[in-house]
């Protein structure tokens, strides 16, 4: 509603105003300038009414709002100048006005385009004040209302939660609302509150958005940790000085995998031979899990050792958790040998275990190294004969079969053996008995056959297979046995009845009437 009370006019509206009064006569045509009727007068009004603008954001300016001046009067009005006074009228401002200069008649109107732009929030009042000439001068308020921005994350806070160090990236997306009462634009965004190693922000189309209250932008946050800590930081957004923040947080973390023991030494073997089996566990003391995607033995030695199993590929390895793997030594030549065990993983979740070992020579003896049972009449049985077998070296040596080979292998048998599966530490002595059991005439040959990791050892054996119906055939018989294969018989007269005694490594044998000594060596076999 128009008021007609009088504000304060600056000297230059008076001036413009004088002016505008003197030029208004000199041009107006004189019917026009005619005297109203008594009592009659100009009035203005604005509409809308009462004349407010709508809320606007603090530091912000509004749209400029169309006011129409109406002549509501019944005599013409001359508008020398339309200005802006009151208290708060620096807030306002005048985007476009074609009154000033306007001559309304009754019922005529010209227009005011006002925006508003509040320095803090609150209430703010202002007035247009219209110089007429020839009569007072009218004024028509004005108001309006700043408020201060109001924004709002969705979530409000968010925990990434314990990630790896150096690995992918994990994400999410916030939703930035304005909740407040009037449109505001997002000035910045940022992360703040410490050290920000690690977050950053993502795809976005909240700079530089002007949004109306409940609307609302994305804004993606990452988290890539490249150190072991926890920390808690806020995303913010800025509109005009105000500030609006959700918390994010995380932790980076990394799995510590240690191996026990590492380096495994596996001591001394016997080339061939198998060293006893190592358990390795392999355990994380970290934070995150981790896992393993092949497991290898590897390095310049590797035919040396052997991967029997492991339960650690292809299973998460979880914090305090552990998995183990079977390794054995088993060299392939003498000297030192070195490897890895290799378990290759995820990010930094691998292992090696430094694998050594010592591979030697075996070192056998077999005593004797050959035994000659004589003659023997067919089905019987003659007495049994050892072999001692002994481990010279400085290694345990694992033993398989004992057995009977060769051309002849059914005419002799083992009477006796401590040999097969034994396993003879260093200096240690086992011992296998033979025996000459003929079924049918003439010279027998075969070998006894001691088999173990670290190769074979052998005894040749020999006897004669005699009729007792036969004595002459016999005695030429007996005298080929004690004669080299292939060489012609050497007539031998001996005494048809002998006895053996074994003495460590000799043989003691009669001939005749007169003890004879016959030293048997004992002989080393290599692998």
């Amino acid at each position: 509603m128009t008021k007609t009370h009088a504000l304060p006019r600056p000297v230059g509206a008076t001036v413009l105003s004088l002016l505008a009064i003197a030029l208004a006569a000199a041009v107006l045509p004189a019917s026009s300038l005619a005297a109203p009727a008594e009592g009659a007068t100009p009035q203005l009004t604005l509409s809308p009414s009462p004349a407010t603008l709508p809320k606007t954001t603090v530091g912000n300016q509004s749209q400029a709002r169309e006011f129409v001046v109406t002549n509501d009067g019944e005599a013409d009005g001359y508008i020398g100048n339309a200005f802006l006074a009151g208290p708060d009228s620096g807030e306002f401002n005048f985007a476009a006005n074609n009154c000033n200069g306007a001559y309304l008649q009754p019922e005529q109107k010209c227009s005011l385009w006002i925006s508003f732009m509040p320095g803090n929030a609150g209430e703010r009042h202002a007035a247009v004040d219209f110089q007429l000439m020839g009569v007072p001068d009218q004024t028509a308020e004005l108001s309006a209302i700043g408020v201060l921005p109001d924004f709002s994350f969705d979530p409000g806070s968010y925990d990434f939660g314990l990630q790896p160090i150096h690995n992918e990236s994990v994400r999410t997306t916030f939703q930035l609302e304005n909740a407040g009462e009037a449109g505001a634009q997002v000035n910045s965004l940022n992360i703040t509150g410490g050290n920000t190693n690690g977050f950053w922000i993502g795809n976005s189309n909240c700079y530089g958005a002007w949004l109306e209250p409940g609307q609302s932008c994305s804004v993606e946050v990452n988290f890539g940790p490249s150190e072991v800590d926890a920390r808690t930081l806020q995303l913010q957004a800025g509109s005009n000085g105000q500030f609006f923040s959700a918390d994010i947080s995380g932790e980076g973390g990394r799995p510590i995998v240690e191996a026990t023991p590492n380096p495994a030494d596996f001591g001394a073997a016997t080339v061939g031979s198998t060293s006893a089996t190592q358990t390795i566990v392999i355990s994380n003391s970290g934070n995150v899990p981790t896992g393993f995607f092949i497991g290898i033995i590897a390095g310049g030695d590797s035919g040396s050792f052997q991967l029997l199993d492991e339960n650690c590929t292809d299973v998460p390895l979880m914090p305090a958790g552990s998995c183990t793997a079977h390794v054995r030594f088993q060299p392939q030549s003498s000297g030192p040998k070195t490897a890895h065990l290799a378990f290759f993983g995820e990010g930094e979740g691998g292992t090696m275990v430094a694998l050594s070992g010592e591979g030697v020579d075996p070192e056998v003896t077999l005593v004797p190294s050959g035994y000659d049972f004589g003659s023997a009449i067919l089905g019987t049985k003659s007495a049994s004969q050892s072999f001692a077998v002994r481990n010279e070296g400085s290694t345990s040596l694992d033993f398989g079969a004992a057995t009977i080979v060769g051309a002849d292998l059914d005419q002799f048998s083992l009477s006796g053996d401590d040999c097969s599966g034994a396993t003879l530490e260093p200096g240690g002595e086992c011992v296998v008995r033979v025996r000459f059991v003929p079924d049918s005439v003439g010279f027998k040959t075969a070998r006894l056959r001691i088999s173990g990791d670290s190769g074979a050892f052998t005894a040749s054996l020999r006897g004669l297979g005699t009729d007792s119906g036969s004595p002459n055939q016999d005695q030429a018989q007996t005298a080929q046995a004690q004669t080299a294969p292939g060489s012609p018989p050497a007539p031998v007269r001996r005494h048809r009845h002998r006895r053996r005694f074994a003495h460590g490594d000799a043989v003691v044998s009669a001939r005749g009437q007169r003890p004879h000594r016959v030293d048997v060596r004992a002989s080393t076999i290599p692998r």
